[in-house]
């Protein structure tokens, strides 16, 4: 049976304002980092957070040496080559690891950081581990693999555009099951599972809205329509629950970001009249939000539905992007999918009081 989307109507307009800091002589003012990249709305220091470029998952990845430069080196593709990831287009992170699709390859990789005083198989000089980053299973079961997942119980969801669904395989990259719904979902192009695993959000990128699926692939109900005013949508994106529970929706053509209760209703938005082209959407431990702006090659801060932050430029240099896409954060790391620059950048996300003291 066709159902219609639910839609309760709580506006609650928590719209940011574009305001960038200048001196007397009307140069923009940055941050304690990365200057050049980094200016802040409202007032310095907004977010409580900067983003300092730490390293990148591009090109050939290496297994040479072990310790904390081995990983450097491997991310940096010096070594013996394997695993060639050269397009990537979504990432996701959890326990099991770092989930990066590879668009040119149609693959699934998954890279994972080992934690210090982990010996090696040797054990030589008290080395580490070494770093792992392996290509899971190339995606021949999917025709157009967008986005991927970490659920909170370590499985991996990865949505098919043209395949009309969306795929669930354990951390190993095997498939258990398929979400599917002939009538309600055509073009799935986002997909979050909420923190305790019972709701499966699953944005339609050609009914321009969210279809929700029990644990059970069993279709419940829709969030939003195609269309204007609150709850409407035009060019769905991203999606992502926030710490305070609500689901996130990035509102491509209308240029915003839609709040919702899990069961659908609606409780706001933000972020219009800031963005040239929102895509990938994540959020952080204090529940500030993440978003990439693909046009304007940057990534904007909101907190409590105000812009604070914002970060990069364009260009291929540590902290600059070319066309930013999918990110997610997790354990105090941002990773940004640099689509146009084949790579995935990491930056360390750290409170501003931590660098104005000096790291103490």
């Amino acid at each position: 049976m066709k159902w219609g989307p639910v839609l309760a109507l709580m506006c609650l307009t928590l719209s940011g304002c574009l305001t960038a800091i200048t001196g007397a002589d009307g140069t923009r003012k940055g941050g304690p980092e990365n200057e050049a990249l980094y200016y802040s709305v409202g007032e310095v220091g907004g977010a409580g957070k900067r983003l300092i470029p730490y390293t990148t998952l591009t090109g050939y990845m290496t297994a040479a040496g072990s310790g904390t430069s081995a990983s450097m080196r491997l991310l940096a593709g010096l070594g013996e080559r394997i695993a060639p990831s050269r397009h990537p287009v979504a990432i996701a992170a959890g326990e099991g690891g770092v989930y990066v699709l590879d668009g040119r390859s149609q693959s699934l990789y998954r890279f994972r950081w080992h934690a210090d005083g982990v010996e090696n198989s040797t054990g030589a000089n008290g080395g580490l581990s070494k770093p792992d980053y392996v290509r899971l299973r190339m995606l021949t079961e999917l025709e157009e693999a967008n986005d991927v997942f970490v659920a909170p119980d370590g499985d991996v969801f990865i949505t098919d555009g043209k395949g009309h669904k969306v795929v669930r395989y354990d951390a190993d990259g095997r498939p258990k099951m398929e979400f599917t719904d002939a009538e309600n979902l055509n073009h799935p192009v986002s997909v979050a599972v909420d923190s305790r695993g019972l709701r499966i959000f699953v944005a339609d990128g050609l009914f321009d809205r969210v279809v929700v699926f029990n644990p059970q692939a069993v279709s419940l109900y829709g969030i939003g329509f195609r269309g204007d005013g609150p709850g409407g949508f035009k060019n769905i994106r991203g999606m992502v629950q926030g710490r305070n529970g609500l689901l996130y929706v990035v509102n491509g053509v209308r240029q915003q970001v839609q709040a919702y209760g899990l069961d659908g209703t609606y409780m706001g938005a933000f972020g219009q009249g800031t963005f040239s082209d929102p895509d990938g959407i994540t959020v952080d431990d204090d529940n500030r939000v993440y978003i990439s702006d693909r046009f304007n090659h940057r990534i904007l801060i909101f907190a409590d539905g105000k812009l604070v932050e914002m970060f990069g430029r364009h260009g291929t240099k540590a902290g600059e992007f070319s066309q930013p896409g999918r990110l997610t954060y997790y354990k105090g790391l941002l990773y940004v999918v640099d689509r146009e620059n084949n790579r995935v950048q990491v930056f360390k996300v750290v409170p501003e009081k931590f660098l104005a003291s000096g790291g103490r």
